[in-house]
């Protein structure tokens, strides 16, 4: 019985070692991204968390390229998934786009000779410590903003601190023991 009890408790803390944060919450909850307009008026709205987050391009007229982005660092290696729901009051999709960012390093998902309406899933991976988020780049900062609904979004949850880890040990230990001394 011992053996069984040790083995449950190792089994635990493997287990708990890694996992998946689903939705905007704990390690990714709205207050640990940051949100950064370069030439661009655009905004974030985040009420809708941690379900969904909507981020909304910039329109300042300008008439110059802008970036809105909201970014976060990722609390461990794994991988990024989520839906988007995109929108533009601009003629087409090619004036304000839509993508992931990883390392400073932009991936559009939208498709510029697609309509005004577009929606899909991106997935990607990161390692721990990767800078990572959304942007939304307006070409001309004009005629209409481009928007986009983030949802369903899943990210890799860090590893718990070695004394998490040791302490399930020691709890499993002793309560093998106890277990013991009872029988005896």
């Amino acid at each position: 019985m011992t053996v069984t009890t040790v083995s449950l408790t190792l089994a635990a803390a493997s287990g708990a070692s890694a996992g998946t944060v689903f939705g905007f919450q704990d390690a990714y909850d709205p207050i640990n991204w940051t949100f950064a307009n370069n030439n661009a008026d655009g905004f974030v709205d985040t009420s809708g968390a941690p379900a969904s987050i909507s981020l909304t391009g910039g329109d300042n007229g300008s008439n110059s390229s802008g970036t809105t982005n909201y970014t976060t660092t990722a609390a461990a290696a794994g991988t990024v998934t989520f839906n988007w729901n995109y929108s533009t009051a601009d003629v087409s999709a090619f004036w304000d786009t839509f993508g992931y960012l990883l390392n400073g390093s932009f991936t559009q998902v939208t498709n510029n000779g697609g309509g005004v309406v577009q929606n899909g899933t991106s997935t990607f991976n990161v390692l721990a410590g990767d800078s990572f988020g959304f942007r939304i780049f307006t070409v001309d900062n004009c005629c209409g903003r481009g928007s986009v609904t983030i949802s369903n979004f899943s990210a890799p949850a860090p590893v718990p601190e070695p004394s998490t880890v040791l302490s399930l040990l020691v709890l499993g230990g002793l309560g093998a023991g106890l277990k013991y001394l009872k029988r005896n």
